[in-house]
């Protein structure tokens, strides 16, 4: 299903399609999820949320905060890069079909905005963070990763990574300490 999507898009996909390429019949497929919009979500809900506690557990892998951010948003854009089509699905299709998948996905983007928000707790952190600068944050990576899946260009998105990390850090650090996220994966990994 998911790749389907990823595909065609999720108005496009068609169940005739998700069947033949599960390998099963279309009367299978009705009789297991009863439609398009049950099988996405029953997709969705698994894929994604092994994709959050892949960024979850490379975040909770690094030393600092500033380190598991940057480990989390290289892994978030390695697999878009490495599986646009499921990308696609996960992060821009589910807008389109809305319903369970999308309850889902907001409930995702809940976590990710908490594990962003303890940036607040950190050293040096701003005084004017609010509990909203995470969902700013979250929010402005989500569609910028969006834009580049709907541009094409999930390939190249790996390039991303230090002006993503530099965004949140100014948000939270300020520009002396935002800068270093501008620099190589060493430098940044050690803030």
């Amino acid at each position: 299903m998911l790749l389907t999507v990823g595909s065609h898009g999720y108005e496009a996909a068609t169940a005739r399609e998700v069947a033949e390429r599960a390998g099963i019949s279309r009367e299978q497929l009705q009789r297991r999820f009863g439609g398009k919009e049950a099988c996405f979500a029953a997709a969705y809900e698994a894929a994604a949320d092994e994709l959050l506690e892949n960024l979850l557990g490379a975040g909770r892998a690094e030393r600092s905060w500033r380190a598991g951010l940057r480990a989390a948003l290289a892994e978030l854009l390695r697999f878009v890069a490495e599986q646009p089509l499921l990308a696609r699905a996960l992060l821009l299709e589910v807008r389109a079909a809305r319903g369970a998948a999308w309850v889902k996905h907001q409930q995702i983007v809940d976590r990710l905005v908490a594990e962003i928000d303890r940036a607040r707790e950190q050293p040096g952190a701003l005084p004017s963070a609010s509990p909203m600068t995470a969902g700013f944050m979250a929010g402005a990576i989500e569609e910028t990763v969006c834009m580049e899946l709907a541009a094409g260009r999930a390939a190249e998105v790996e390039r991303l990574l230090p002006d993503l990390a530099h965004l949140v850090a100014l948000n939270y650090f300020g520009e002396d300490e935002a800068w270093f996220e501008l620099g190589s994966s060493d430098t940044a990994a050690s803030g």
